[in-house]
């Protein structure tokens, strides 16, 4: 019943399967006679610890640095098991912990790609007696706990581990990943999940296994045959790594069913992780104009807000790029590949700053976007502060 409750829903909210694949089946207004610049691509997987009851404890995602940095090393992701897969949507509220209890492993895989809006190339789901040996090479792991650690029933938990620093094995590591109080919110073990990633990143420091060089070949370099998320995680582990959680957000009262413990995970935030640590493994739910947003360094919390904006306009971001090589300029770029799409943008562009639109020359374009908006200090000297107000969408605006 969930399995048909959660397809039925991730197609009513735009976020299944078929919204997943739309960017790539969605051409738009792309020009397919001028060649495209392909995103860097990069290796996604999903590991998700269960308990000796199999309960869902905890989901990350793992991605590995790209080809043309060796492959080696890359970004954790933990993200939250009570995040909300059903958006509300006929009054619907579906953790993934529910989401796997009811619809096992296929079902999880899809609930992650939905929230996240990412496509997952790899994925295991794996109890404490098995998943040990995944980190048997960072292990031991030193890991500063800001919690007590403790497990079992809410009536009489048992503290594994109290807080401070403490030195953990492979399968000490699992335990203290998998530990959960009955009953208790996940929240409640966000913090002591967050310590032992970073922990294990720490432990990776520049890197701890071997692996060989990406393969290189007459069109480029070809990732040597990650097959499995065994395999990813020994490139992961093989170069430094950051670790990085996705924000969520209690529902207000009365939106959650009683007893249920459910959140709802921030999109705008993790589009912005994965726009930029995984851009091509972004999906897209909107049949809708796709942008890849960018500025130079030191503008993090404006970039978001541009995101939040785009998002909020209904449009779709596939890659969010951060970088010295990104012109500072006062007015921001808004390069268009197909002129026809023009009047699509006219709601939002003004909420950049001084703008411009140009084109991209030939051999510019990116593969899947159509848009690149290239941010301004008109818009970033001011208007990274998130808790403004969002524009209404039917304010009317014109094109400069």
């Amino acid at each position: 019943m969930l399995a048909v409750n959660l397809a039925a829903l991730l197609l009513l909210g735009g976020i299944g399967y078929a919204g997943l694949t739309a960017l790539r089946n969605y051409e738009g207004a792309k020009n397919l006679t001028e060649p495209d610049r392909a995103l860097a691509p990069t290796e996604v997987g999903m590991l998700a610890l269960v308990d000796d009851q199999d309960v869902l404890t905890n989901v990350a995602v793992l991605v590995l640095q790209p080809p043309d940095a060796g492959e080696r090393g890359g970004s954790i992701v933990p993200v939250p098991v009570s995040a909300d897969t059903a958006l509300g949507v006929g009054g619907l509220r579906i953790p993934l912990t529910q989401v796997y209890a009811e619809g096992g492993v296929d079902a999880l895989v899809t609930g992650v790609e939905s929230v996240l809006s990412i496509t997952l190339g790899h994925s295991l789901v794996v109890g404490p007696q098995d998943a040990g040996s995944l980190f048997a090479s960072v292990a031991p792991v030193t890991v500063q706990l800001p919690l007590d650690v403790v497990d079992g029933p809410e009536t009489a938990p048992t503290v594994l581990w109290t807080s401070g620093e403490v030195g953990l094995s492979a399968d000490q590591v699992v335990q203290a990943l998998t530990a959960r109080v009955e009953g208790a919110p996940d929240v409640a073990r966000r913090a002591t999940q967050m310590a032992v990633w970073s922990g294990i990143a720490a432990s990776v420091g520049s890197g701890r296994t071997t692996v060989a060089d990406p393969v290189p070949t007459g069109t480029g370099l070809v990732q040597p045959s990650v097959r499995s998320i065994t395999e990813l995680m020994q490139r992961l582990f093989a170069g430094p790594v950051g670790v990085r959680g996705i924000n969520a957000q209690p529902l207000a009262a009365g939106e959650a069913p009683a007893g249920l413990d459910v959140e709802m995970l921030d999109f705008t935030d993790a589009v912005m992780v994965f726009g930029s640590i995984a851009p091509s493994a972004m999906s897209a739910s909107r049949d809708a104009l796709v942008y890849r947003i960018e500025a130079p360094p030191g503008h993090d919390a404006e970039v978001r807000w541009a995101v939040e904006l785009v998002l909020y306009f209904g449009f779709n971001v596939q890659s969010v790029y951060i970088g010295a090589d990104v012109p500072v300029q006062v007015a921001t770029e808004i390069e268009l590949y197909d002129a026809a799409s023009q009047e699509q943008l006219s709601a939002a562009n003004d909420l950049f700053g001084e703008f411009v639109i140009t084109s991209p020359g030939w051999g510019e374009k990116i593969a899947g976007v159509e848009v690149v908006l290239r941010l301004g200090t008109s818009f970033l000297d001011g208007n990274g502060d998130t808790a403004n107000t969002l524009p209404s969408t039917t304010t009317s605006t014109t094109i400069g």
